[in-house]
C-alpha cells in the first residue's frame, strides 16, 4: 500500500475514533470490522482497497464493508506492453467486476475514465477486446444489481468517444434497481429517460428515480424532449446542473421542487420554457433560442451568457426578487430590462464576449465580429440604489478603454451605496488602464475595496498600479494575477 493511502487510513481512524469517544482503542486489532470497514472508505481508489485486503484477514473482511468505492480507469488499463517483459493487461471491466460483487454496503459508487483516456483514440480491435463503455447495457446489469441496495450518490464518467453515439438504457436500470439513489452525476452518454415502445417487463415501465434530488449531467447527449423526460423521471429534483447538453429541440420544465438550475446548451434549440416557483438560483449559457420564457417569482441569483437576437422573444416573468445578476453579452436589453425591474439588486457582474482565450486559459486575441457596446450604467444607477458590489469583466474593461476618449462618464458620478469594485482585466497599454482605473475611482466616492485582477499575458508589471494606494489611500486595494477562469468569490455561484 501506498504511503498516502496509509496517511489516509490513519488519519481517518483517529478522526473517527476520537468523533465517536473511542481514544481508548490505539490498536487496529482493537476496532470493529464496520468501524474498519468505515476507515477503508477514505482510501482513494479501489486499487488501494485491494492492497488494503492483503494485509490481514481482518482487513479483508473489513473491505467487503466499504460505503465509498471509485473505479478509474487509466490508459495502462488498455495498452499492453510489448517484448520478453510483456504483461497481460486485466481488462477494466474485468477489475470491476470482480471487486464490484464483494462489496455489499456501497453508498457511494464512482466509475470513471481518466482524462488522458477521453482523448485517446484506440484501435477497433482494442476496443473489442478492451471496451470501455461503462454504461454500455450488457454492463450495466452485472455491476449495478450488487451495490444497487444501499447506494446513495453514483458517478459515472464514460468513455465519450464510444458512449456518445450509443444510447443508454443506464436510468431504466437505476429506476428497477436504486431505490435510495439521491445524488447522480452522469458524463459522456446518450441518455434516452423514455421507456422502448418495444420493451416488455421492467423495460416498460415507466423510468422512475423518485429520490434522486441531485442530477448533473455534462457532455450528454438528449433526445429531443429530453428535458421533459427528465422532470418526469426525476420529479423531486432540488439542483439540476446541465452543461455541454447536445441533442435538445424544445427545453421544458416545471417543478415545484427545483431551488437551483444550471442550463448550459451546446446546441441551439428552438423553445426554451421554465417555471420553477421555488427556484432561487438560475443560470443559462445558450445560443438565443426563438423563444425564452423564465417564471420564477423566487429567484434570487441569476447568471445569463447569450445575446438575445432582434427577433427572438425573452421574458423573464415575475422575476422582480434578484440579489445577483450576472450577464456576459454584446446586447443589453435583458440586462436593462432585469435591473428596472429589480431595485433590490445588490451584486452585478458585468463583461462582452469579445476576448479569446486557449485551453490553458493563455490569452489569444479580441474577436472583431463582437460589437463593442457598453451597458447603459446611468440606467442601473437609477434603477439599482442598493447596488453595492460591481465587478467587470475582462470584455466589458476593453471596451470601457476603447469608448473612453468618447464618453467620459460611462459611470455616474454619484454611486449611493457601491462599496466594492472588482477589476478582471487584460492589460495592454498601461496608461490607458492607469487613466480609466483613476476615473473610475473619481467617479466612485463611496468605494471601499478595489480587487484587480490583471491576466498573466498581459504587458505590465502589477507594480505600475502603485500610485493608486497613494492616490486614493481610503480604498482597500488587492492587486493579484489571473489566467484561467474569473473570479466570482464574492458571487453565489
Amino acid at each position: 500500500m501506498s504511503t498516502s493511502s496509509l496517511d489516509v487510513i490513519s488519519r481517518s481512524r483517529d478522526d473517527y475514533l476520537q468523533f465517536n469517544g473511542c481514544e481508548k482503542l490505539t490498536r487496529i486489532d482493537d476496532l470493529t470490522e464496520d468501524l474498519l470497514g468505515e476507515i477503508l472508505s477514505y482510501l482513494p481508489d479501489a486499487r488501494d482497497q485491494a492492497r488494503a485486503e492483503t494485509v490481514s484477514t481482518s482487513f479483508r473482511k473489513s473491505c467487503k464493508l466499504v460505503k465509498k468505492v471509485k473505479f478509474l480507469c487509466r490508459m495502462r488499463n488498455v495498452q499492453r506492453c510489448t517484448g520478453p517483459n510483456a504483461k497481460y493487461v486485466t481488462p477494466f471491466k474485468d477489475i470491476v467486476m470482480s471487486k464490484i460483487k464483494s462489496r455489499n454496503c456501497v453508498e457511494r459508487l464512482r466509475l470513471e475514465i481518466e482524462d488522458e483516456m477521453q482523448a485517446s483514440r484506440f484501435k477497433e480491435e482494442v476496443i473489442e477486446k478492451n471496451s470501455l463503455w461503462i454504461s454500455d447495457d450488457k454492463f450495466v446489469v452485472q455491476w449495478l444489481p450488487p451495490v444497487s441496495a444501499n447506494l446513495i450518490s453514483l458517478t459515472v464518467i464514460d468513455y465519450g468517444q464510444q458512449a456518445i453515439f450509443h444510447q443508454t438504457l443506464l436510468l431504466q436500470h437505476l429506476s428497477n434497481y436504486c431505490k435510495k439513489l439521491k445524488y447522480l452525476e452522469l458524463r459522456n452518454m446518450f441518455l434516452d429517460c423514455a421507456p422502448p415502445a418495444s420493451g416488455t417487463g421492467d423495460q416498460a415501465k415507466p423510468t422512475r428515480l423518485l429520490g434522486v434530488t441531485v442530477l448533473t449531467l455534462r457532455c450528454v447527449k438528449l433526445t429531443e424532449n429530453g428535458l421533459q423526460d427528465l422532470n418526469e423521471c426525476m420529479p423531486n429534483l432540488t439542483t439540476l446542473t446541465l452543461v455541454t447538453i447536445v441533442g435538445l429541440r424544445d427545453a421544458r420544465f416545471k417543478s415545484d421542487n427545483l431551488k437551483v438550475l444550471c442550463l448550459g446548451l451546446a446546441t441551439r434549440v428552438k423553445t426554451v420554457r421554465l417555471e420553477a416557483n421555488h427556484l432561487l438560483k438560475l443560470q443559462l449559457k445558450m445560443a438565443c433560442p426563438d423563444e425564452l420564457r423564465v417564471e420564477a417569482r423566487r429567484l434570487e441569483c441569476l447568471a445569463v451568457c447569450m445575446d438575445k437576437r432582434p427577433d427572438a422573444v425573452v421574458d423573464f416573468k415575475n422575476v422582480n426578487r434578484l440579489r445577483e445578476l450576472l450577464m456576459g453579452a454584446s446586447e443589453f436589453s435583458t440586462l436593462h430590462i432585469l435591473c428596472s425591474a429589480n431595485p433590490g439588486l445588490e451584486k452585478l457582474f458585468l463583461d462582452v464576449p469579445c476576448m479569446a482565450f486557449e485551453d490553458d486559459g493563455g490569452w489569444k486575441a479580441v474577436l472583431d465580429h463582437v460589437p463593442l457596446k457598453l451597458p447603459d450604467m446611468k440606467l442601473i444607477k437609477v434603477k439599482c440604489t442598493k447596488l453595492h458590489t460591481l465587478s467587470v469583466g475582462p470584455g466589458l474593461w476593453y471596451a470601457l478603454e476603447h469608448d473612453m476618449k468618447e464618453n467620459s462618464e460611462v459611470f455616474a458620478p454619484t454611486w449611493p451605496n457601491l462599496v466594492t469594485l472588482i477589476l478582471q482585466i487584460i492589460v495592454q497599454e498601461v496608461e490607458v488602464s492607469l487613466k480609466l482605473l483613476r476615473a473610475l475611482l473619481e467617479s466612485i466616492p463611496t468605494l471601499e475595496k478595489l480587487e484587480v485582477f490583471v491576466h498573466k499575458d498581459s504587458n505590465m508589471k502589477l507594480e505600475e498600479f502603485g500610485p493608486l494606494k497613494e492616490l486614493f489611500p481610503t480604498v482597500e486595494l488587492k492587486l493579484d494575477w489571473w489566467k484561467k477562469g474569473l473570479k466570482f468569490n464574492r458571487f453565489s455561484f
